[in-house]
């Protein structure tokens, strides 16, 4: 029989991994379940991006902040699942028994949902694609370093696309910008700063084939959305910036009521505790009046859910954990540290 935890966290993201940092300090067993192949959630769409919105942190890029959030999340030894969806989610006799997708079931006290705004999944390309080119087809930002002087070519006409073919040249690539209309739907200062650091665009054309190449790492097959004609283009890398599939069914798959806000978010009177007891929620799946929609907003709310969990299994339990510059739990590791000045 599965152990049964205390909380199973649905969510890997900085929401789950802070919530599963504090639960460890309320003396709660963890369990964390990340659809994706790694933890992180949308941390991982744009690690060479500076993070600027959490207190007391410098500016700081989104891989770096995983890493730390990672290392952070696992202090307290929890059980981590990765590549694994939950699909399904029941309740008996007051346990809850979550269904992953490759058919296991974990049990636990209490759910704690942590999918920000679903299951988030880059679009594909969909077409053809030469297998031995994968490692230079990249749906999140590439390390700086790989492509410095090389050329890049990034599909796609949003924010997004237009803002990595900008950081892009600021590393060293050559960029070109490859758009299936006839009109760029980014920011309008930012096309403008694409135009003067001389990018190179080309409009009205779609990828419709990717294949080795000889000289170069690729050879892409471009297609003109208007004319159908075709023309082979050479590159080192390709980035696609084509939006994102968000997968919220979970919610829809529970044997018990859940409200909602907006026929989406979880809705919660009181911060964090939905309308079934023993289910929380916390980060952007979850609203409430005054929601704040910031990383650490979503660092507090983890906290206030695990002691909401904390108190839900044990009434008399203290209202929160202690702060963690007073924590018992740290008093070895704080002198190790001090030592290490």
């Amino acid at each position: 029989m599965s152990t049964i935890m205390d909380v199973l966290i649905i969510g890997g993201g900085p929401t789950g991994l802070y919530a599963s940092f504090y639960a460890g300090l309320r003396d709660l067993s963890v369990a964390i379940f990340e659809a994706q192949a790694e933890l992180g959630g949308k941390i991982n769409f744009y690690p060479e991006k500076m993070v600027w919105d959490v207190g007391a942190l410098p500016p700081t890029k989104g891989k770096k902040v995983k890493e730390q959030l990672i290392e952070q999340a696992k202090l307290f030894n929890p059980t981590v699942y990765t590549k694994t969806k939950i699909v399904a989610l029941t309740k008996e006799n007051d346990l809850f028994y979550a269904e992953d997708d490759l058919g296991r079931t974990h049990i636990g006290r209490t759910v704690l949902v942590c999918i920000g705004g679903g299951v988030v999944s880059p679009q594909k390309l969909p077409c053809f694609i030469h297998n031995n080119v994968d490692d230079f087809i990249h749906y999140q930002f590439p390390d700086q370093q790989a492509i410095n002087g090389k050329h890049l070519v990034i599909s796609g006409g949003g924010d997004a696309a237009v803002d990595y073919a900008i950081e892009a040249a600021s590393y060293g690539a050559k960029v070109t910008l490859c758009y299936r209309g006839e009109q760029l739907r980014a920011h309008e200062a930012q096309v403008k700063k694409l135009t003067t650091e001389g990018i190179h665009v080309i409009m009205n054309h779609t990828i419709d084939g990717v294949n080795q190449a000889d000289t170069f790492n690729m050879i892409l097959t471009l297609k003109n959305s208007q004319t159908k004609e075709r023309i082979d283009y050479l590159c080192d890398h390709l980035l696609i910036q084509h939006g994102y599939d968000r997968d919220s069914a979970l919610l829809d798959r529970v044997s018990f009521d859940l409200a909602k806000h907006e026929d989406f978010y979880l809705n919660c009177e009181i911060p964090t505790k939905t309308s079934h007891p023993g289910v929380f929620a916390a980060g952007d799946i979850h609203y409430f009046a005054g929601k704040v929609n910031l990383l650490a907003g979503a660092f507090q709310d983890a906290a206030q859910a695990i002691n909401q969990i904390k108190h839900y299994l044990d009434p008399a339990s203290v209202p929160q954990a202690m702060v963690s510059s007073h924590n018992e739990k740290f008093s070895e590791m704080n002198h190790q540290l001090l030592v290490n000045e």
